[in-house]
This record gives structure tokens, C-alpha cells and sequence, in this order.
């Protein structure tokens, strides 16, 4: 290894990686990620971190900028570890996004050519966030800075909207001292999981939709309070949605329709017994997992009882990819359509349709 920690060397931006690292290569070939920087840029960087195939520097000085560079509207960016992509026109962001999640199944899933639409962008590029969590010391209230657990204090967040932000104010000005941690929000009637940008949620849910047709039995994995399941009422003779959260469950329930049934307890419990006693021919499953993808067990179980359609509500496509791997022992991945959730963050967000082969 040539460089040192410590040295500054010029590299030349190529692409950006998952999580919003501009990759480029050190003169000795191996490669670098240094945030902060864009394709096509030429920088001076210092190394500060070295392993034996790669490094990771920080941007001294931009020597070429790129002409979709724009200047951040947060004074702490950079800092902070919320966004990744603020120095990036909104156009830039979308197309690197959309490029990340074809890189992660040609690499994870073996997909050369994987059938990825452009990214659908959000209505609100700004001030979107109903909700915040900020932690909380003596001195500080933010987030956490973008290399450690240190607190950023932040008076203001422009991805909050005026009424979080506004709640932000008040905890400022009256800090409890008993909390480390706090989640700030709009409105406090949300039961379980909700989005935290109900414009461009919307915007997924009009695909997902799209994506899950009709037909005689809709298996909602993960439903939560039944945010997919609800607006596919009509269009299955029966929905059944599985979901661990107790409040969502009772919550999906308050209203339901007789042909919603709502069972509360773990996907990995529940699922292998509805799909065995489901008409698979006319059976559409659809899965929203958290960040961690499916268990092993679940994806076994789909694989063991196999609908005649999937679609897969992902907010992490790495995860999302390997198990698109193991789909395509049975499955053709017919679209996969990003969607912008979180914009000026590396995050990511994604419906796509399987088939069966």
C-alpha cells in the first residue's frame, strides 16, 4: 500500500456507491470512497482510513467541480449523518439512485439487465419528514454526526416540515432531562409504522397497486395497519394480512370489510399456513419487510408454496437483491420501480413484481 493515512492525493470521482460515497481509485488502483463528491469530479483527498483493498478519504479540495454540483441548504451538512446528497442537483440524486439498485441486483441477483425504471421523485424535495428523531445530552439536541455518536445540535431541519421543526423549537426551549432520545411528530395518532413522506407514499402505493392486479386471494405480509391492504379492497375476493404489531393489527381492524382478515403474530409464524391452504394459481402475496430483508425461513416458505405473483416492497435495495437472488430460482423479476421517499439521503426505496416462471 503506497498511501498513508494522513496523505492527500488527487482522485477523480467515477460513480457513487450505495450509502453516498463517491468512489474513485488511488494511483497504487485501489479503490476509494469519499463522501461529498460527485461523478466525473476531480478532488484532492486526504486518506483516513486504509485497508488492503481499499481507503476512504475526505474532500480537502474540489479541483474540478461538476456542473450538478449545488450548494446544501443545511448549514451542519456534511456533518450531520441524516443526508448524503444535498450537494447534488435533485435530477443528479434520482439517477444515482435508480443506477444503485440496477449495480445491486446485476451484483447480488446476477441480473445483467434488470428491468428498473427510473426513479419516481418526490412531490416535496424539502420539508417533507412528518416525523424526527433527535437525541438529546446536556449541552446538545440533533443527530448524530455522519462518523460517530457525537450530537450535531441543529436548530432546524429543512427535511422536517413547519410542524415538526415547530416542535423542535419547543423541546429546544424546554428540554426534559430525563430523555436521550425523542421522536418529534406531526401528529400523534399513528398506529405502528407509518411513512414519514405521505406525498411520495402515496406515489408508491399507486405502484404497488398497479403491480398487484387482482384476482381471488392478496396474502399482505407485513401489513401493518393495512396501508397496501386497504386500497386493494376491490380488487381480491380476499385479503389476508399478517402483521406482529398488536396495535396495527387492531387498528387495521377497526374497519375492515368482510373480506379483510387481519392476523396478529410473527410472518414467520403465520405464513407457511396460509399459503398452504391458499389457491396459489390465483394468489397474490405482498411482502414489505424491514431493512433486513426476508428470513431465510420465509423466503423458504414462499419458495415451498409459491403464489403466481410477488411483489416487494423494499426500503433497502442490498437486502432486496439477495433475496431476488433466490427468487429467481422460480420467479421472472418482471419491474422494479424506485421511488424517492427520502429525498437528498443516500436511503431507497422500491416496489417490484415476480412472476412465476
Amino acid at each position: 500500500m503506497n498511501p498513508t493515512r494522513g496523505a492527500e492525493l488527487p482522485v477523480t470521482i467515477e460513480s457513487i456507491g450505495y450509502g453516498g460515497a463517491g468512489i474513485g481509485r488511488l494511483p497504487d488502483g485501489r479503490v476509494c470512497f469519499v463522501h461529498g463528491t460527485l461523478p466525473g469530479e476531480r478532488v484532492l483527498v486526504r486518506i483516513v482510513k486504509e485497508k488492503k483493498n481499499h481507503a476512504e478519504g475526505e474532500v480537502v479540495r474540489v479541483l474540478e467541480a461538476s456542473l450538478r454540483r449545488v450548494t446544501p441548504k443545511c448549514p451542519v451538512y456534511g456533518e450531520c449523518g441524516g443526508c448524503a446528497l444535498q450537494h447534488a442537483d435533485y435530477d443528479l440524486q434520482l439517477e444515482i439512485k435508480t443506477s444503485q439498485v440496477r449495480d445491486l441486483l446485476r451484483r447480488f441477483a446476477k441480473i445483467q439487465q434488470a428491468p428498473v425504471a427510473p426513479m419516481i421523485a418526490s412531490p416535496l424535495q424539502w420539508n417533507y419528514r412528518n416525523r424526527i428523531s433527535v437525541h438529546l445530552d446536556r449541552q446538545r439536541i440533533g443527530f448524530h454526526h455522519r462518523k460517530s455518536h457525537h450530537i450535531v445540535d441543529i436548530a432546524s431541519c429543512p427535511l422536517a416540515t413547519e410542524a415538526v421543526n415547530s416542535r423542535l423549537a419547543d423541546l429546544r426551549a424546554h428540554p426534559p432531562r430525563d430523555k436521550s432520545r425523542l421522536t418529534l411528530r406531526e401528529t400523534t395518532g399513528a398506529v405502528g409504522f407509518s411513512q414519514v413522506n405521505e406525498r411520495a407514499a402515496e406515489a408508491l402505493a399507486a405502484t404497488v397497486v398497479e403491480m398487484a392486479g387482482s384476482g381471488k386471494f392478496l396474502v399482505d405480509a407485513y401489513c401493518g395497519s393495512g396501508f397496501f391492504a386497504k386500497r386493494l379492497i376491490s380488487r381480491f375476493d380476499q385479503i389476508t394480512g399478517l402483521e406482529w404489531s398488536q396495535p396495527a393489527i387492531a387498528e387495521a381492524r377497526r374497519d375492515a370489510s368482510p373480506n379483510e382478515t387481519y392476523l396478529p403474530g410473527a410472518v414467520e409464524n403465520s405464513l407457511a399456513g396460509v399459503l398452504s391452504d391458499a389457491p396459489l394459481a390465483e394468489t397474490t402475496l405482498l411482502i414489505d419487510p424491514p431493512a433486513e430483508g426476508l428470513s431465510p425461513d420465509v423466503a423458504r416458505t414462499i419458495l415451498e408454496n409459491p403464489p403466481a405473483r410477488i411483489v416487494y416492497v423494499s426500503c433497502d435495495p442490498a437486502t432486496f437483491s439477495r433475496d431476488t437472488a433466490k427468487f429467481m430460482e422460480r420467479y421472472t423479476l418482471t419491474r422494479v420501480q424506485p421511488v424517492d421517499m427520502f429525498p437528498q439521503t443516500a436511503e431507497i426505496e422500491l416496489a417490484a413484481q415476480f412472476l412465476i416462471a
